[in-house]
Formats: C-alpha cells, structure tokens, sequence
C-alpha cells in the first residue's frame, strides 16, 4: 500500500457526522471508499470495518482487523453494556472530553498505550482533544458495544483475507480474535498474528513489527 486513508469515523472529530448508527457508519465507510480495495480498521474502527466488510463483502479485496470484538452475542449482557454506554454518554456530556480522556486513558485496557513513541503520543493526545462532547457521546449511545449488532453468527460468510491483529498482552482481545478462529476454521480466510509485548493498540505500540506483518500478509494472500 502506497497510502491509507483515516478518516475520523462519525461522532469523532471537530465536526463530526452527528449520526454514529451501525447504518450511518457504513455507509459513512462507503462514501469513502473510492478505488480502494483493502479495509483495515483498529477497536470501534475494526467493528465499523467488519460490519462494512459483511454489507458488502464484493468491495473489498482484504481485511484487517486489529483488536476488534464482533459485538454481545448475549442479549442481557448487551442490555447491560447499553446501560454503561449511556451512562458514559451522560458523563461526557456533563463533564467534557479532557476528563473523559483522564479516565479512559488510565483504564487497564487503555494504559499500555503509554509505551506509545512519545512524539506519536503527543500528536494522538492532540488530535483527541480535538474531539467534541456530543460527538463522542452519539458515538457510545449508537456505536457502543451495547447498541452494535452481533456479528458472530455471520462471520463464516466472510470469502475475502482477514488478518486479526492483538497483542499478546491484550487478554481479552487475544481471546477474541483465538475464538473467531476457533468458530471459523477457516485458515483459507482467517488468519491471527499476536504482537509480544504489547497491549489493545499494537500498531503504535510495535509499529515495526505490525507493519511488516501487514505487509507480508498483503503479499502473500493478495499477490500470490
């Protein structure tokens, strides 16, 4: 790949796309797509990026998905994370993105991008901070986990290369991407590449290390 785009998802951003549904959000992807062949999205972006890649599936020559989590395929579990979403949503609202970002970044999930190179750190932390309230909150009440459809039961029906990236300190995530692979089997589409000593965000933590995986699995399963 000579260039990626990364455009700030709906509720992201200075002037973010207020509508951060399932629905507006891929078809936000879509408007986007223009010639490109290759979706590669990491945590909510990894989600928004399957639920594309299964709408439709035709447009896209691979996928990767670094840290994603194909939604709560137990309906109580997911009435219960609607109710933490929304009420994240309230204290965003009610206290502002820089506290918001206090708390979110000292979670144990989040802390391990510390080890992030300082000059990108700064440069992630600033453009963060460029987020609104509203925004965010739209994004959790609509994209959250508990209001993101459960995409497990159609994981099978993806034909195009997955590469699911985690790193191996990431439990959680780790477990996820061994389960996709587990409910698939399918090595012909699925693949997972766990990153040492790193945490839920790989590609900055070991940017080396993901890159080249990236590159390796984009030759071997794109140009034979």
């Amino acid at each position: 790949m000579d260039e990626w785009r990364c455009p700030d998802l709906p509720g992201h951003g200075p002037d973010p796309q207020l509508d951060c549904t399932p629905v507006a959000t891929a078809q936000f992807i879509e408007a986007r797509r223009k010639d490109s062949n290759i979706l590669l999205g990491y945590s909510m972006g990894a989600r928004a990026a399957l639920l594309h890649a299964l709408r439709d599936p035709e447009k896209w020559d691979a996928l990767i998905l670094i840290s994603v989590n194909p939604g709560i395929a137990c309906p109580a579990s997911r009435i219960e994370r609607k109710k933490n979403d929304d009420l994240l949503a309230e204290e965003i609202e009610q206290s502002g993105v820089s506290a918001f970002l206090d708390f979110w970044q000292n979670t144990p999930m989040i802390r391990s991008q510390k080890a992030i190179d300082p000059n990108w750190a700064t440069k992630m932390q600033a453009d963060r901070l460029r987020h609104i309230a509203i925004g965010l909150a739209n994004s959790l009440r609509q994209f959250g986990q508990g209001n993101f459809p459960n995409l497990w039961p159609r994981l099978s029906q993806l034909k195009m290369p997955v590469l699911l990236m985690t790193g191996s300190s990431d439990k959680k995530y780790s477990a996820i991407a061994a389960q996709i692979i587990e409910q698939t089997r399918s090595p012909e589409v699925f693949e997972h590449f766990l990153i040492d000593g790193c945490g839920h965000m790989p590609h900055l933590e070991s940017p080396v290390a993901c890159a080249a995986k990236i590159d390796d699995f984009l030759r071997r399963r794109l140009n034979g």
